[in-house]
């Protein structure tokens, strides 16, 4: 899929899933949570982000993201929604295995061990 495509991409989430997604998720209201219309196309913003909901359920995604993971996701240069929720998963096991063996992660770790 190129970029043009994702213009054909609608959401399926109903009210109901969002609400029920702000709740489990703890999705804090100050970043104004809302459902895109039904024709209308899922693109971000500097004003909004798009969030695929199994990236949470998946592979561990929580609000607020860890600095660490900001930290990356700029040194790579690539945005939030461009990291495959499998990706992700080895991201969360990183810090994991960071927080379990050595401390807290770093960028020039992570890069030792997975790039």
């Amino acid at each position: 899929m190129n970029r043009k495509d994702r213009s054909t991409i609608h959401s399926i989430v109903t009210q109901d899933d969002l609400q029920s997604f702000i709740s489990s998720y703890y999705i804090p209201l100050s970043l104004s949570p809302h459902l895109s219309g039904p024709l209308e196309p899922a693109s971000c913003s500097s004003k909004r982000t798009v969030i695929y909901t199994p990236s949470f359920s998946f592979c561990g995604v929580r609000y607020p993201i860890p600095s660490f993971k900001i930290e990356l996701l700029k040194h790579f240069w690539i945005h939030f929604l461009q990291v495959h929720p499998l990706a992700f998963l080895r991201i969360v096991h990183f810090e994991l295995t960071c927080a379990a063996f050595v401390g807290a992660p770093s960028v020039p770790f992570f890069r030792c061990f997975i790039v």
